[in-house]
């Protein structure tokens, strides 16, 4: 996509970046270079450098706050836990999965009159950098966003975010979704995919309707979790049921169906339940997406009864679960004949029309994407680090939980949400890997010296990273 303003601002968000480093303490200038980014930034337009994958808003604000903090180090962060060896395993495996789909993959694929190019060093090489900067925020959030007060902050983030985000999010469920237009000179989607309803999906400068509704239902769940947080006066905790009242109101004229039942089914949760049951159905959800590829590969699991009752709720949206499932079957046969390192770039994880040569399966969902283009070892990198994190946090706190673990439940249950959205669609994004990171590192800290971590001071100047790391 080419948008000159766009590449512009992407190129001048380092300096943002280097602005917010230079006003705010090292944990709000993190969160803020990324959200920021994330939610400013134009989408589906990037940097196109030699020998680097496209640089696009994730990866651009990604880079500039881990320039930042390896350059100013934690600070008022604080030193950051250990590393334990089952996320450095994953983090390995993600950046050699690449290399190991391009080795595997070395032969062209003709079908008729369809030709897909062979892969080589050059794929693998690019592929592992693109996977190391995909993975910088999961590192940033663990290095230096994982203690309580921190986890606070990052919540508090994603409701001022959606707060921001409302006006214009209003303005184009009013008038269509035109902001992105307007600012930076392109649609960034399918029209007609943001029509639902007898009206609009907002995007704003998101990649699609579906992912403003998932990022206003984490906000909606991190506003419950600052509800039930702490002891507050009579008039903040009016504000707070306002704000989340408001943020509910808002994910409804998102139009999206899944969204709106996690906040349904969650926000009760997460305002009543005790943080250990918090933890544990996040645990389960966590589970379930993890051995996804596995219970669909012996049809474990009811998914055409699920899709007979979304059709039930709803014709459209369950003629168009019906359609992702299909596809799901046609790529996880495919998958199969590569199961470990999987079929790679270039469409070659695709089924093709031999007479036209044109690509006849959709790929919807991030675990199928990662299945069938990395394999299994591409699928469990990812997938074992995101549902690992929400998996080592509610060991943390099985024989222990208490009222103050309630933001870290609050967290877990918004990464396992994100987690299911992942099965039908592809809402991976660096918030979804920062809210990893803090989890994972939050579970070290819980379960090695979480009162000990609260109460020492904020240790200022920079934290050498080999140290963190090791």
């Amino acid at each position: 996509m080419h948008s000159p303003l766009g590449l512009i601002v992407l190129t001048l968000w380092p300096m943002v970046a280097a602005v917010l480093f230079s006003r705010l303490d090292r944990v709000n200038a993190v969160i803020w270079t990324i959200l920021g980014g994330y939610l400013a930034l134009p989408p589906v337009v990037g940097i196109d450098l030699p020998m680097v994958p496209l640089l696009d808003k994730n990866s651009v604000a990604a880079l500039s706050a881990l320039a930042g903090v390896l350059i100013l180090g934690t600070g008022s962060a604080g030193p950051a836990p250990a590393m334990p060896g089952w996320i450095k395993v994953m983090l390995a495996m993600g950046v050699l999965s690449p290399v190991l789909t391009a080795m595997a993959n070395t032969e062209p694929l003709i079908d008729g009159v369809s030709f897909r190019r062979p892969m080589g060093p050059y794929d693998g090489f690019t592929g592992a950098i693109a996977a190391a900067i995909d993975i910088i925020p999961f590192i940033l959030g663990y290095l230096v966003l994982s203690s309580p007060q921190a986890l606070r902050a990052w919540l508090r983030a994603l409701v001022l975010g959606a707060l921001a985000y409302a006006p214009l999010m209003l303005l184009e469920i009013r008038v269509s979704p035109q902001i992105n237009v307007w600012v930076y000179g392109f649609f960034a989607h399918d029209f007609g995919q943001m029509m639902r309803y007898g009206g609009f999906r907002p995007m704003v400068f998101l990649t699609h309707g579906l992912w403003v509704a998932i990022f206003t239902a984490s906000a909606v769940l991190a506003a419950a979790v600052r509800l039930r947080d702490r002891a507050i006066d009579g008039a903040a905790r009016g504000r707070r049921l306002a704000i989340l009242a408001g943020l509910l109101v808002l994910l409804v004229l998102c139009k999206s169906l899944a969204s709106i039942l996690y906040a349904v089914l969650l926000v009760p949760l997460i305002l009543l339940a005790p943080p250990r049951v918090q933890f544990r159905l996040a645990a389960v959800l966590a589970l379930v997406v993890l051995f996804y590829p596995l219970l669909r590969w012996v049809e474990a699991l009811p998914v055409r009864a699920v899709s007979d009752f979304v059709m039930g709720l709803d014709a459209d949206r369950g003629g168009s679960l019906e359609f992702r499932l299909m596809n799901e079957d046609v790529l996880l046969a495919r998958a199969a004949e590569k199961p470990l390192t999987g079929w790679g770039g270039w469409n070659r994880n695709h089924e093709v029309d031999p007479f036209s040569g044109r690509v006849t399966t959709v790929t919807d969902g991030k675990w199928i994407v990662q299945m069938s283009g990395g394999g299994l070892i591409g699928f469990l990198w990812m997938f074992g680090l995101l549902s690992g994190s929400v998996l080592r946090a509610g060991r943390a706190v099985r024989r222990a939980a208490s009222s103050s673990d309630i933001p870290a439940a609050g967290l877990a249950l918004i990464l396992a949400a994100n987690l299911v959205d992942l099965i039908p669609n592809g809402t991976l994004t660096s918030l979804t890997w920062v809210s990893a990171g803090v989890l994972a590192g939050w579970a070290v800290r819980r379960q090695t010296d979480s009162t000990a971590a609260a109460a020492a001071p904020a240790r200022g100047g920079a934290e050498p990273l080999r140290v963190i790391l090791t």
